[in-house]
Protein backbone atom coordinates (compact mmCIF):
# COMPACT_ATOMS: atom_id res chain seq x y z
CA UNK A 1 0.00 0.00 0.00
CA UNK A 2 2.56 2.36 0.75
CA UNK A 3 4.80 1.41 -1.74
CA UNK A 4 1.99 2.37 -4.61
CA UNK A 5 1.03 5.67 -2.32
CA UNK A 6 4.63 6.39 -3.33
CA UNK A 7 4.35 5.16 -6.91
CA UNK A 8 1.23 7.77 -6.82
CA UNK A 9 2.85 10.74 -5.40
CA UNK A 10 5.87 10.88 -7.40
CA UNK A 11 3.51 10.28 -11.11
CA UNK A 12 1.58 12.64 -9.49
CA UNK A 13 4.72 15.15 -8.65
CA UNK A 14 5.92 14.40 -12.46
CA UNK A 15 2.97 15.21 -13.99
CA UNK A 16 2.33 18.23 -12.55
CA UNK A 17 5.92 19.70 -12.84
CA UNK A 18 5.74 18.42 -16.92
CA UNK A 19 2.41 20.40 -16.99
CA UNK A 20 4.14 23.25 -15.61
CA UNK A 21 7.21 23.21 -17.65
CA UNK A 22 4.61 22.79 -20.96
CA UNK A 23 2.54 25.51 -19.88
CA UNK A 24 5.90 27.88 -19.37
CA UNK A 25 6.75 26.90 -22.46
CA UNK A 26 3.72 27.56 -24.74
CA UNK A 27 3.73 31.04 -23.06
CA UNK A 28 7.08 31.95 -24.01
CA UNK A 29 7.92 29.70 -27.59
CA UNK A 30 7.24 32.88 -29.31
CA UNK A 31 8.75 35.72 -27.29
CA UNK A 32 10.84 38.01 -28.81
CA UNK A 33 13.73 37.77 -25.79
CA UNK A 34 14.93 41.28 -26.46
CA UNK A 35 11.74 43.03 -26.24
CA UNK A 36 11.05 40.93 -22.92
CA UNK A 37 13.88 41.93 -21.83
CA UNK A 38 13.67 45.67 -22.76
CA UNK A 39 9.98 45.71 -20.56
CA UNK A 40 11.60 44.16 -17.44
CA UNK A 41 14.65 46.75 -17.31
CA UNK A 42 12.19 49.44 -18.04
CA UNK A 43 10.57 48.54 -14.50
CA UNK A 44 10.23 51.08 -11.53
CA UNK A 45 12.05 49.02 -9.02
CA UNK A 46 11.25 51.92 -6.18
CA UNK A 47 7.65 50.53 -6.77
CA UNK A 48 8.41 46.68 -7.02
CA UNK A 49 9.96 46.73 -3.63
CA UNK A 50 6.94 48.43 -2.70
CA UNK A 51 5.00 45.57 -3.76
CA UNK A 52 7.29 42.98 -1.92
CA UNK A 53 7.26 44.52 1.21
CA UNK A 54 3.02 44.25 1.13
CA UNK A 55 4.09 40.58 0.24
CA UNK A 56 6.18 40.39 3.12
CA UNK A 57 3.11 41.67 5.43
CA UNK A 58 1.00 39.11 3.87
CA UNK A 59 3.12 36.45 5.47
CA UNK A 60 3.60 38.16 8.61
CA UNK A 61 -0.76 37.78 8.17
CA UNK A 62 -0.37 34.43 7.92
CA UNK A 63 1.95 33.68 10.45
CA UNK A 64 -0.02 35.45 12.84
CA UNK A 65 -3.60 34.05 11.72
CA UNK A 66 -1.92 30.62 12.30
CA UNK A 67 -0.75 31.82 16.02
CA UNK A 68 -4.68 32.27 16.37
CA UNK A 69 -5.72 28.98 14.78
CA UNK A 70 -2.95 27.21 17.46
CA UNK A 71 -4.07 28.59 20.39
CA UNK A 72 -7.32 26.19 21.20
CA UNK A 73 -4.69 23.31 20.78
CA UNK A 74 -3.25 24.67 24.38
CA UNK A 75 -0.08 26.23 23.10
CA UNK A 76 1.17 29.74 23.25
CA UNK A 77 2.97 30.02 20.29
CA UNK A 78 4.98 33.11 19.55
CA UNK A 79 4.59 35.06 15.95
CA UNK A 80 8.31 34.37 15.81
CA UNK A 81 8.45 30.75 15.73
CA UNK A 82 5.46 30.95 13.66
CA UNK A 83 6.84 33.25 11.11
CA UNK A 84 10.28 31.45 10.49
CA UNK A 85 8.15 27.81 9.72
CA UNK A 86 5.93 29.73 7.58
CA UNK A 87 8.58 30.73 5.40
CA UNK A 88 10.82 27.33 5.59
CA UNK A 89 7.64 25.94 4.25
CA UNK A 90 6.27 28.24 1.33
CA UNK A 91 10.01 28.10 0.16
CA UNK A 92 10.00 24.21 0.53
CA UNK A 93 6.90 24.44 -2.05
CA UNK A 94 9.65 25.99 -4.71
CA UNK A 95 11.03 22.24 -4.82
CA UNK A 96 7.81 20.16 -4.30
CA UNK A 97 4.71 21.16 -4.52
CA UNK A 98 2.11 21.09 -1.55
CA UNK A 99 5.34 20.01 0.31
CA UNK A 100 5.37 23.06 2.47
CA UNK A 101 2.13 22.44 4.51
CA UNK A 102 3.91 19.65 6.34
CA UNK A 103 7.57 20.79 6.32
CA UNK A 104 6.19 23.99 8.43
CA UNK A 105 4.39 21.39 10.52
CA UNK A 106 7.33 19.53 11.27
CA UNK A 107 9.74 23.12 11.59
CA UNK A 108 7.21 23.68 14.41
CA UNK A 109 7.25 20.51 15.87
CA UNK A 110 10.66 20.18 16.80
CA UNK A 111 10.92 24.04 17.86
CA UNK A 112 7.66 24.04 19.91
CA UNK A 113 7.29 20.33 20.69
CA UNK A 114 3.53 20.69 19.31
CA UNK A 115 2.05 17.99 17.73
CA UNK A 116 2.40 17.62 14.26
CA UNK A 117 -0.51 15.90 13.43
CA UNK A 118 -2.62 18.70 15.70
CA UNK A 119 -0.76 21.56 13.28
CA UNK A 120 -1.21 19.36 9.96
CA UNK A 121 -5.25 19.96 11.20
CA UNK A 122 -4.80 23.82 12.08
CA UNK A 123 -3.16 23.79 7.89
CA UNK A 124 -5.85 22.46 6.25
CA UNK A 125 -8.67 24.34 8.15
CA UNK A 126 -6.33 27.44 7.05
CA UNK A 127 -6.36 26.19 3.33
CA UNK A 128 -10.33 25.43 3.71
CA UNK A 129 -10.35 29.59 4.61
CA UNK A 130 -8.17 30.37 1.57
CA UNK A 131 -10.34 28.70 -0.71
CA UNK A 132 -14.07 30.01 0.94
CA UNK A 133 -12.27 33.51 0.33
CA UNK A 134 -10.76 32.70 -3.30
CA UNK A 135 -14.52 32.30 -4.13
CA UNK A 136 -15.65 34.91 -2.46
CA UNK A 137 -13.31 37.55 -4.06
CA UNK A 138 -14.10 35.97 -7.10
CA UNK A 139 -17.71 36.26 -6.64
CA UNK A 140 -17.03 39.75 -6.00
CA UNK A 141 -14.94 40.47 -8.98
CA UNK A 142 -17.14 39.14 -11.54
CA UNK A 143 -19.51 41.85 -9.82
CA UNK A 144 -16.92 44.95 -10.28
CA UNK A 145 -15.61 43.23 -13.55
CA UNK A 146 -18.66 41.89 -15.18
CA UNK A 147 -17.39 42.86 -18.55
CA UNK A 148 -14.08 41.84 -18.37
CA UNK A 149 -14.63 38.68 -16.44
CA UNK A 150 -17.47 37.51 -19.24
CA UNK A 151 -15.06 38.63 -22.17
CA UNK A 152 -12.22 36.49 -20.45
CA UNK A 153 -14.91 33.30 -19.75
CA UNK A 154 -15.75 34.13 -23.63
CA UNK A 155 -12.80 34.76 -24.94
CA UNK A 156 -10.64 32.21 -23.11
CA UNK A 157 -12.87 29.46 -22.38
CA UNK A 158 -16.00 28.67 -24.53
CA UNK A 159 -14.76 30.51 -28.35
CA UNK A 160 -11.64 27.32 -27.97
CA UNK A 161 -13.92 24.65 -26.41
CA UNK A 162 -16.36 25.49 -29.49
CA UNK A 163 -13.62 25.53 -32.13
CA UNK A 164 -12.10 22.66 -30.41
CA UNK A 165 -15.46 20.98 -30.89
CA UNK A 166 -16.90 21.89 -34.02
CA UNK A 167 -16.47 18.36 -35.21
CA UNK A 168 -20.11 17.79 -33.19
CA UNK A 169 -21.55 19.29 -35.73
CA UNK A 170 -20.86 16.83 -38.43
CA UNK A 171 -21.97 13.48 -36.40
CA UNK A 172 -25.40 12.12 -38.26
CA UNK A 173 -28.51 12.13 -36.71
CA UNK A 174 -28.30 8.15 -35.28
CA UNK A 175 -25.03 8.89 -34.23
CA UNK A 176 -27.06 11.81 -31.98
CA UNK A 177 -29.32 9.23 -30.98
CA UNK A 178 -27.01 6.93 -29.97
CA UNK A 179 -25.53 9.45 -27.82
CA UNK A 180 -28.62 10.47 -26.13
CA UNK A 181 -29.27 6.79 -25.36
CA UNK A 182 -26.24 6.46 -23.87
CA UNK A 183 -26.89 9.30 -21.59
CA UNK A 184 -30.71 8.43 -20.42
CA UNK A 185 -29.08 5.27 -19.38
CA UNK A 186 -26.10 6.72 -17.59
CA UNK A 187 -29.03 8.96 -15.83
CA UNK A 188 -30.97 5.49 -15.15
CA UNK A 189 -27.58 4.08 -13.69
CA UNK A 190 -27.28 7.02 -11.67
CA UNK A 191 -30.52 6.70 -10.29
CA UNK A 192 -30.72 3.18 -9.32
CA UNK A 193 -27.63 3.58 -7.84
CA UNK A 194 -27.40 6.48 -6.16
CA UNK A 195 -27.37 5.52 -2.86
CA UNK A 196 -23.98 3.87 -3.27
CA UNK A 197 -22.31 6.52 -5.14
CA UNK A 198 -23.55 9.12 -3.02
CA UNK A 199 -21.19 7.08 -0.20
CA UNK A 200 -18.10 6.69 -2.41
CA UNK A 201 -18.11 10.65 -3.17
CA UNK A 202 -18.17 10.93 0.32
CA UNK A 203 -15.24 8.75 0.95
CA UNK A 204 -13.42 9.93 -2.04
CA UNK A 205 -11.81 13.69 -2.93
CA UNK A 206 -15.29 15.52 -3.46
CA UNK A 207 -15.98 14.49 0.29
CA UNK A 208 -12.69 14.88 1.47
CA UNK A 209 -12.81 18.50 0.18
CA UNK A 210 -16.01 19.65 1.31
CA UNK A 211 -15.64 18.02 4.66
CA UNK A 212 -11.89 20.08 4.73
CA UNK A 213 -13.93 23.20 4.47
CA UNK A 214 -16.89 22.28 6.90
CA UNK A 215 -13.74 21.46 9.32
CA UNK A 216 -12.02 24.28 8.67
CA UNK A 217 -15.36 26.94 9.00
CA UNK A 218 -16.15 24.51 12.47
CA UNK A 219 -13.05 24.88 13.78
CA UNK A 220 -12.33 28.69 13.64
CA UNK A 221 -15.78 29.16 15.34
CA UNK A 222 -14.19 27.17 18.11
CA UNK A 223 -11.12 29.53 18.74
CA UNK A 224 -11.33 32.80 21.08
CA UNK A 225 -10.43 35.37 19.05
CA UNK A 226 -12.74 34.56 16.11
CA UNK A 227 -13.04 38.62 15.12
CA UNK A 228 -8.97 39.39 14.96
CA UNK A 229 -9.34 35.68 12.53
CA UNK A 230 -11.58 37.55 10.51
CA UNK A 231 -9.72 40.65 10.08
CA UNK A 232 -6.25 38.87 9.83
CA UNK A 233 -7.99 37.03 7.14
CA UNK A 234 -9.38 40.24 5.41
CA UNK A 235 -5.90 41.96 5.97
CA UNK A 236 -3.93 39.07 3.92
CA UNK A 237 -6.25 39.16 0.86
CA UNK A 238 -6.36 43.08 0.84
CA UNK A 239 -2.24 43.29 1.12
CA UNK A 240 -2.49 40.98 -1.41
CA UNK A 241 -4.38 42.81 -3.71
CA UNK A 242 -1.94 46.24 -3.29
CA UNK A 243 1.07 43.63 -3.94
CA UNK A 244 -0.08 43.15 -7.10
CA UNK A 245 -1.41 47.01 -7.41
CA UNK A 246 2.18 48.10 -7.09
CA UNK A 247 4.09 45.57 -9.32
CA UNK A 248 1.52 46.21 -12.02
CA UNK A 249 2.15 50.27 -11.63
CA UNK A 250 6.17 48.98 -11.84
CA UNK A 251 5.54 48.25 -15.30
CA UNK A 252 4.77 51.19 -18.13
CA UNK A 253 2.80 48.67 -19.98
CA UNK A 254 0.57 48.06 -16.81
CA UNK A 255 0.70 51.12 -15.53
CA UNK A 256 -2.51 52.75 -16.11
CA UNK A 257 -4.47 49.74 -14.55
CA UNK A 258 -6.42 50.80 -11.74
CA UNK A 259 -7.31 49.00 -8.16
CA UNK A 260 -10.17 46.90 -9.21
CA UNK A 261 -7.97 45.75 -12.38
CA UNK A 262 -5.10 44.47 -9.86
CA UNK A 263 -7.93 42.94 -7.75
CA UNK A 264 -9.06 41.35 -11.07
CA UNK A 265 -5.43 40.25 -12.20
CA UNK A 266 -4.83 38.77 -8.65
CA UNK A 267 -7.68 36.77 -8.10
CA UNK A 268 -7.24 35.48 -11.94
CA UNK A 269 -3.57 35.01 -10.58
CA UNK A 270 -4.57 33.33 -7.14
CA UNK A 271 -5.97 30.28 -9.45
CA UNK A 272 -2.41 29.73 -11.12
CA UNK A 273 -1.15 28.31 -7.53
CA UNK A 274 -4.50 26.35 -6.96
CA UNK A 275 -2.75 23.60 -9.62
CA UNK A 276 -0.06 21.51 -7.81
CA UNK A 277 3.07 22.67 -9.65
CA UNK A 278 6.36 24.21 -7.30
CA UNK A 279 5.25 27.56 -7.07
CA UNK A 280 3.14 28.19 -9.49
CA UNK A 281 5.60 27.71 -12.21
CA UNK A 282 4.18 28.07 -15.33
CA UNK A 283 0.12 27.96 -14.42
CA UNK A 284 0.85 31.35 -12.67
CA UNK A 285 2.90 33.18 -15.56
CA UNK A 286 0.04 31.98 -18.67
CA UNK A 287 -3.39 32.57 -16.57
CA UNK A 288 -2.28 35.90 -15.49
CA UNK A 289 -0.95 36.98 -19.50
CA UNK A 290 -4.27 35.91 -20.39
CA UNK A 291 -6.00 38.27 -17.56
CA UNK A 292 -3.72 40.82 -18.86
CA UNK A 293 -4.30 40.29 -22.49
CA UNK A 294 -8.05 41.61 -21.94
CA UNK A 295 -7.14 45.04 -21.13
CA UNK A 296 -5.01 45.55 -24.39
CA UNK A 297 -1.73 44.16 -23.22
CA UNK A 298 0.49 42.60 -25.72
CA UNK A 299 1.37 39.39 -25.10
CA UNK A 300 5.08 40.26 -24.72
CA UNK A 301 4.57 42.57 -21.93
CA UNK A 302 2.09 39.98 -20.07
CA UNK A 303 4.09 37.89 -20.03
CA UNK A 304 7.10 40.32 -18.62
CA UNK A 305 4.51 41.54 -16.24
CA UNK A 306 4.05 37.34 -15.09
CA UNK A 307 8.03 36.99 -15.01
CA UNK A 308 8.38 39.90 -12.79
CA UNK A 309 5.98 39.40 -10.77
CA UNK A 310 6.19 35.85 -10.03
CA UNK A 311 9.96 36.11 -10.06
CA UNK A 312 10.85 38.74 -7.82
CA UNK A 313 8.26 37.26 -5.00
CA UNK A 314 9.61 33.63 -5.78
CA UNK A 315 13.16 34.99 -5.16
CA UNK A 316 12.02 37.20 -1.91
CA UNK A 317 10.30 33.90 -0.27
CA UNK A 318 13.27 32.00 -0.83
CA UNK A 319 15.98 34.43 0.16
CA UNK A 320 13.72 34.90 3.18
CA UNK A 321 12.94 31.06 3.74
CA UNK A 322 16.61 30.69 4.15
CA UNK A 323 17.46 33.58 6.71
CA UNK A 324 14.82 31.42 8.70
CA UNK A 325 16.53 28.53 8.58
CA UNK A 326 19.85 29.98 9.45
CA UNK A 327 18.05 31.98 12.28
CA UNK A 328 16.45 28.74 13.81
CA UNK A 329 20.26 27.12 13.10
CA UNK A 330 21.86 29.75 15.24
CA UNK A 331 18.97 29.41 18.04
CA UNK A 332 19.57 25.46 18.00
CA UNK A 333 22.96 26.36 19.11
CA UNK A 334 22.91 28.35 21.37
Amino acid sequence: MIKKRTLFSALQYLFFSGLGILLLYLAFRSIDLQSLLNSLLATRFDLLIVSLIFGLLGMVGRSYRWVLMIEPLGYNLSLKSAYHALMIGYTANYAFPRIGEITRCGVLNRIEKIPADSLIGTVIAERAWDMIMLIVLTITVILFKLSIFGQFFHEKVLLPLSIKFNWMLLIPLYGWLFIILIFLSAILLVLMYRQTIKEYVLRGKVGQFGYGIYQGVKSVLKLKRRGRFLITTIFIWLVYILMTYFALKAMPATHSLNFIDAFFIMVVGSYGFVVPVQGGIGTYHAIVALGLSLYAVSWNDALAYALLSHGSQAISIILLGLLSMLTLALRKQQ
